[in-house]
Formats: C-alpha cells, structure tokens, sequence
C-alpha cells in the first residue's frame, strides 16, 4: 500500500493528471469533425483504441520514467530499503488507474450525444462506460512493455512505435486472421468489434452483444500483462547493480 501511495504522490499536481481529461477530449473533438453527430459515439470509441489509446498508454509510461529521471535517475529509489520489483509492479497498477479514469472520462464525453442529438446516440451511458473500461482491459498489458521500452530506448522511440503498432496492426488484415489472439495489438479491436458493434474497418454495424472474443481479449490481456510485468520487473531490479 505505501508503494502505491508514493506513486500517488509523484503524480500530484504533473501533467499526467491533466492529460486524463486533456486526451479524451481530443478524441471527442476529432470523432466530430470526421463522424459529425451521426457518428460521433462510435467514431470516438474507433479513433481511441486503434490510435489514441497505444499512444496515451506509451506516454504516460514516458512521464512516469521522465519523473524518476529528472529526481536523480532513480538514484533515490536505488538507495531506499524497498523491493525494486514491487516499485515497478505499483507505478504500472497507477498508470491502470489513470487509464480507467480517462475512460470513464471519454464515456462521459461520447454520452454528450443523449444531450445534444439524442436521435443520434447509438449507446447508453452503461454501454459506453463497459465499452470504454472494456478497451483499456484489452491493453493494460502494453503498459510494462512502454515501461520497459522507455527505460531502454529512450523517450521517443517507444511513442512512436507503439502508436504505429496500434494502428497497423489492429486493422482488419490482421484482425480477420483465424489466430488473431496471437496479436496483441488486435484484442481491443475484437473486443469492440460485439461489444460496440464497430467493425475492424472503423464503421458500425449496430450489433452489439456478447461474444466469446470479450472475455478471451481480456483474459489474454491480463495474462500478458503479468509476464511482461514480471519481465519488467526483474530488468528493473537489476538496474541497481549497473
């Protein structure tokens, strides 16, 4: 508990904060000028987790390193008597909570369409908060790779790259392969595909319900998150003896 109420602490008052709500409300802005009202809901939810999210995910991961860089290149935490493994574990478990947050945020967003335009809402309030926490389960596990990837390739390169992973490979090309579990960049878009109805091309279908790629997008997710977690975690550890 006290790892992650440090981790609290050095998020106080940073642009990390501002960008949970900052972020979302880009995305919103870009689904309208490319959907209008018509397809502002799906459109919102399509640009997120093929484009936004990939590069929200590495960016956070950036301010986080960048903090611990610019307080002494880890120094301090190298010379404080804690387990650097769970350090780890707890900045990546704040960096979940600050991607859920900015969904919840985006869901409040894409809701404005019941206000403004109701004709032209295609989800409920629950669907789109479901569908929001939804997309961020199915991506948690990029979080120890950024984090890993930014600690080893610098600032930029991670951004960059993972954003670009996200948008190819999330395409129909590789969404529509028989072993598309096998690519990890494609289970937030197999998730939405039933849950939202939106196709891996970026338009809606409008059929919306339970699929059995829900349930196997989260778990594999979850489960890549652990490996690479540990993976992390145990490069992290070592940082201390170079």
């Amino acid at each position: 508990m006290d790892y992650l109420k440090s981790e609290h602490l050095k998020f106080k008052r940073t642009i990390s904060n501002k960008l949970t709500f900052i972020i979302p409300s880009i995305t919103t802005v870009l689904a309208w000028l490319m959907g209008g009202f018509i397809g502002f809901q799906y459109m919102t939810f399509y640009w997120w987790y093929s484009f936004l999210l990939p590069g929200t995910i590495a960016i956070f991961c950036l301010l986080s390193h960048r903090k611990e860089e610019s307080t002494g290149k880890y120094y301090a935490v190298f010379s404080l008597p804690i387990s650097l493994s769970i350090f780890e574990a707890a900045k990546s478990i704040i960096l979940i909570e600050k991607l859920l947050i900015t969904a919840l945020f985006l869901a409040m967003l894409s809701s404005i369409s019941h206000i403004i335009s109701p004709a032209t809402a295609v989800y409920s309030v629950w669907q789109s908060i479901t569908g929001s926490i939804g997309m961020i389960l199915a991506s948690v596990w990029q979080i120890p790779l950024c984090l890993y990837l930014t600690r080893k390739m610098g600032i930029f390169v991670p951004v960059v790259l993972n954003t670009i992973l996200g948008i190819v490979l999330s395409t129909a090309a590789f969404g529509n392969a028989t072993a598309w579990w096998f690519v990890p960049y494609c289970w937030a878009a197999r998730l939405a595909e039933p849950l939202m109805g939106i196709q891996l091309n970026g338009t809606y279908s409008g059929n919306c319900g339970f699929s059995v790629n829900i349930p196997v997008s989260i778990l594999l997710s979850m489960i890549l998150f652990v490996v690479l977690s540990f993976i992390d975690a145990r490069d992290f550890s070592r940082w201390e003896v170079k």
